[in-house]
């Protein structure tokens, strides 16, 4: 109880943070240790199912046990050291299903060894290892899909049961064996030392071939599904949308808690608040910070990694801001800063003085042009201005099939109650007709920049002149910050950072990258304005983990195609045409 109060009221002191780092380097050192063992008890019980046995403890079993059920033993002993291979792995990774398996398997061994050679030193490994991986059990806290692993399993037993009494009454049917203990032993001579394989094209050679083989595939398919993390869907329900929303509403100090809101994303909540996230091959990503009342981001982060581990997932957390690293930091979390987000404090924006004579120069080529911006605070559900935003939405969508962003992109529009305080910079030509907009959406100092769209017919610099007057705009109303991107990996491709040696390479690597990720052009751009620049950082788990972490935060933003994923039935969805902020989050519309 007392350790389970400092990590809800986020008050731990440094002993206590540094017990609780110690308790997790141990977890994981046993964790290791027990899933090298595992492998090499493995290698040992292959190879002792391989060889033969010493000749004089093979006498001694002779005369009380037939030759058969010792070579069936051999079978046995090499077939499970096969599975602790696989199983192993699964140690390594902290997967408690493949703990518990291998733990089985370790004691089944240990009977098998001492039945088939009188091999008690293999017994005595076998034994030893599996109440230490017991004794241990504590250490291996990820899940796993257990349905499909057992009924894989039992598909491989059943098949092997079927092929020994097909192979048994075959014989006593023929009239080849004397008696049902003669059909026995013959039979599991026969299926040890594969004496029918491939050898006949007898009818019931052929049976025993196939079931064998599907005892094979049952077996392999049974390991993987122990070692499978669980299957995750994207989305959230409309019930989940209209809570997540309440509590940004409330709590939401950040100018990515927004962006939480996305309809893709799934909610994890706990201790009165939440974090989005999305499940990709085992790795869930999470966006932002947690959302919610003060002092219950470690206790969130750390409820959601137990979550995480009973699913089999890894978690990784993109775009978190400084404000909560140590929390993550006390929970055994490593952090690697992967961007800048720009942010304007309108009070201070000017266009005056040389250093924005390029800004300045773009707002006055649109005006001359006879171009218009116009701010629009919220959105007339029935006015024409949905049309013609609807219209540059659609066009633009048509023509770039992919939409980048995760952490800092809602993906929409509008279709949502929280969407209607949206603030709109429109963009028009001379005969009036709209020709591009910046949508930004309300965060908790003021702005955070969403969506930028265009026909492709507008001047240079009209960008730079919306963006001017949103700021000009956000002034006059007070508020406190503009937030307008968060440019991945701005402190490397910044003209003005000191680099390091290792960032210098980054750079390099990056600039060749330029045509995917257009880092240096989004730096560039959102420099123009004299932005305070915040650091913002990845959050991840063991070091080994870092490269399949980058790869899943990279597909989460789809910058890389990202897998396939299940789609959550009821899954809440945005509708076509701004919602009134007035009436209740409707039910979702049935998928198409």
């Amino acid at each position: 109880m007392g350790e389970a109060h400092e990590v809800a009221s986020g008050l731990c002191s440094a002993p206590a943070r540094t017990h609780i780092g110690a308790r997790r380097r141990r977890a994981n050192a046993a964790r290791l240790t027990a899933g090298i063992a595992t492998i090499l008890a493995g290698a040992l019980s292959i190879g002792s199912g391989i060889t033969p046995d010493v000749p004089w403890r093979r006498q001694i079993l002779l005369s009380f046990e037939p030759g058969s059920a010792a070579r069936f033993g051999h079978v046995l002993a090499a077939a499970g050291g096969l599975c602790l291979l696989g199983l192993g792995w699964g140690i390594v990774r902290g997967r408690r299903r493949a703990a518990r398996a291998a733990t089985v398997v370790l004691l089944a061994l240990a009977v098998i060894h001492a039945l088939k050679g009188l091999d008690y030193e293999e017994s005595l490994v076998a034994a030893s290892l599996a109440l230490l991986l017991y004794a241990n059990r504590q250490a291996f806290r990820r899940g796993g899909v257990p349905r499909g692993g057992l009924i894989a399993g039992m598909v491989a037993v059943g098949a092997l049961a079927a092929a020994y009494t097909l192979d048994t009454l075959d014989l006593l049917v023929s009239e080849r064996a004397r008696g049902l203990g003669s059909a026995l032993r013959t039979s599991a001579h026969a299926l040890a030392t594969g004496a029918w394989w491939l050898h006949s094209g007898e009818p019931i050679a052929v049976a025993l071939d196939l079931l064998v083989v599907l005892c094979l595939v049952a077996a392999v398919l049974c390991v993987r599904a122990l070692l499978s993390p669980v299957p995750a869907r994207d989305g959230h329900t409309a019930e989940d949308h209209e809570r997540a929303a309440g509590i940004v509403a409330r709590h939401g100090g950040d100018s990515l808690d927004p962006f939480a809101l996305r309809e893709d994303k799934s909610f994890h909540f706990a201790h009165g608040g939440f974090l989005a996230y999305r499940t990709l091959r085992g790795t869930a990503v999470v966006s932002g910070d947690p959302v919610g009342p003060p002092g219950t981001v470690r206790a969130i982060v750390a409820d959601f990694a137990d979550f995480a581990a009973q699913h089999g997932w890894d978690v990784v957390f993109t775009a978190a801001s400084t404000r909560h690293l140590e929390e993550f930091r006390a929970l055994g979390m490593r952090t690697l800063c992967i961007g800048q987000e720009a942010v304007v404090c309108p009070a201070r924006f000017s266009l005056e003085g040389r250093s924005m004579r390029k800004v300045r120069q773009s707002v006055h080529r649109v005006e001359r042009r006879g171009w218009s911006v116009d701010v629009v605070n919220g959105l007339d559900t029935q006015g024409a201005t949905a049309g013609e935003l609807d219209r540059i939405e659609r066009a633009w969508r048509a023509a770039h099939p992919r939409t980048y962003g995760f952490a800092m992109c809602l993906g929409r529009l509008w279709g949502a109650p929280e969407d209607a305080d949206a603030v709109y910079v429109l963009g028009r030509d001379p005969s009036g007709e709209l020709q591009a907009f910046i949508r930004f959406v309300r965060s908790g100092e003021g702005l955070s920049l969403d969506t930028m769209r265009r026909s492709g017919c507008e001047p240079n610099g009209l960008y730079e002149a919306m963006i001017s007057r949103s700021l000009e705009w956000a002034s006059e109303r007070d508020l406190g910050a503009v937030s307008l991107n968060f440019a991945g990996f701005a402190h490397v491709m910044r003209e003005c950072s000191n680099l390091t040696a290792g960032q210098r390479l980054l750079r390099a690597f990056l600039t060749r990258a330029h045509g995917r990720f257009q880092l240096e052009r989004l730096a560039r751009f959102n420099d123009k304005f004299k932005p305070e620049w915040r650091p913002r950082y990845l959050v991840y788990g063991a070091r080994t983990h870092l490269p399949i972490a980058a790869l899943r935060v990279l597909q989460a933003e789809a910058y890389v195609r990202p897998p396939r994923a299940r789609v959550l039935e009821p899954r809440w969805q945005p509708f076509p045409h701004p919602v009134d902020a007035t009436l209740p989050l409707q039910r979702p519309r049935p998928s198409q």
